[in-house]
């Protein structure tokens, strides 16, 4: 899924207000020659009445294609960063950069806003980890080697290749250019933010008591992320045609290779058909006390495709009460498990058959690894040493077909 251009802070004007009058006038006057094309005066004493207030939302939340790309991209960091959690990672980050916040009292939105004045690449790393850390759905993609390839950081020339390619896919789809590239390193991951535009909208907007035709390019951030320690892409976009391109462009520019991550599996849920009720087994990963799993999706395919979803708190268990089957020519599509961990929390994890996954939260996430490898979910190319697989279980509820050593799963659906 992609981080679309909507604004959820700029919309209030209490929030507009909270934001020091001389501060908002100073991000104001970078796009001076704009906002006199939206007949907006900047005021000269940085006194805002709630008209201009009003006036600025309308403008803020109504971007046309005369908007400044720095425009965009200023608001849809410093939105996502005006709130409790954004103001305590900008805090660390100027602390560790050794800045000086302006004294008095500070709103999330001044801390934002003075981010962006004076240091705006730090405010768009903050932001990127907050994604990297916070995102709860990526997909996953192998490369095709067996082991984990050296990885060489990207200079700005590779950079700027990737920013070329991305416009070039871009206007073969009618979307225009403009597009950019930030790179971010947060341990083993190197984080690529991308912005780019989508399709262009054709709308009727009220510009004051006058409705006007309004033409415009929506801009889009997605996130592509390398693991250095497994040699995964980890790739946040909403189009599969997006997911197969940033595939292609980051296996050409960082391996010299196009076809370096190829679109296979890595999520097999074909163990539930095996292992049953063992699959549920935190046994020989640290750091889980427990596991359950608490939904099933199976698809049964024919001239009609039939989903089918068992939920309850323990699945295994409701199935027997009411006795119920997996069905043994099924495939299972998706499963959420719930785990709790030694240390306290839970963490609830869906899986889904092919490359996708979605966490509740980016707690126990290594240990969660280990478990899926451990119970073969995750297909683990990489790993030197594995840990002992779990057991087979003769499991009369899913029944697999005896012939069948791998039970069939959905396919993939990018």
């Amino acid at each position: 899924m992609m981080f679309q251009f909507k604004l959820h802070h700029f919309t209030d004007p209490a929030f507009l207000l909270s934001i020091d009058p001389p501060r908002l006038r100073m991000f104001l006057k970078q796009f001076s020659k704009y906002l006199r094309l939206r007949d907006f005066d900047i005021p000269s004493n940085a006194k805002f009445t709630p008209s201009h207030i009003n006036q600025l939302i309308g403008i803020f939340n109504t971007p046309t294609s005369r908007t400044p790309a720095e425009m965009v991209e200023a608001l849809f960091h410093i939105d996502e960063m005006a709130n409790e959690h954004g103001m305590e990672a900008l805090l660390l980050v100027a602390s560790k950069a050794g800045l000086e916040l302006p004294e008095g009292q500070l709103s999330e939105a001044d801390v934002a806003m003075h981010m962006w004045l004076h240091h705006p690449d730090l405010l768009r790393r903050a932001n990127c980890e907050r994604i990297v850390l916070r995102v709860q759905t990526f997909r996953y993609f192998f490369n095709k080697t067996f082991e984990v390839p050296k990885f060489v950081t990207p200079t700005d020339d590779v950079l700027k290749r990737i920013c070329d390619q991305l416009n070039r896919f871009n206007r073969d789809r009618l979307r225009g250019g403009g597009c950019a590239v930030w790179m971010y390193e947060f341990g083993d991951d190197i984080a690529f933010l991308l912005r780019l535009a989508i399709p262009m909208k054709r709308d009727e907007v009220m510009d004051g008591e006058i409705c006007r035709h309004d033409v415009r390019r929506p801009v889009q951030y997605d996130l592509v992320v390398y693991n250095v320690k497994t040699g995964e892409l980890r790739v946040r976009a909403n189009l599969v045609s997006e997911r197969r391109e940033y595939c292609r462009i980051f296996g050409e520019q960082l391996f010299g290779d196009p076809e370096f991550f190829p679109a296979g599996e890595l999520f097999d849920l074909g163990a539930i058909h095996e292992q049953g009720e063992d699959i549920q087994s935190p046994t020989h990963v640290d750091g889980i006390r427990q596991v359950r799993l608490v939904e099933l999706q199976e698809v049964l395919l024919g001239q009609q495709t039939l989903k089918l979803t068992f939920k309850s708190d323990q699945v295994f268990d409701a199935i027997k009460e009411h006795n119920k089957r997996l069905t043994p020519t099924g495939r299972l599509s998706q499963a959420k498990f719930k785990f709790w961990f030694i240390a306290g929390g839970d963490v609830t994890v869906t899986i889904y058959a092919g490359n996708q996954i979605r966490f509740s939260r980016q707690d126990g996430i290594d240990a969660i690894e280990q478990w899926m490898i451990h119970h073969g979910i995750k297909i683990n190319r990489h790993a030197t040493l594995r840990i002992p697989t779990a057991a087979p279980l003769a499991d009369a509820l899913s029944n697999p077909e005896s012939s069948r050593t791998s039970p069939a799963v959905a396919t993939r659906i990018s």
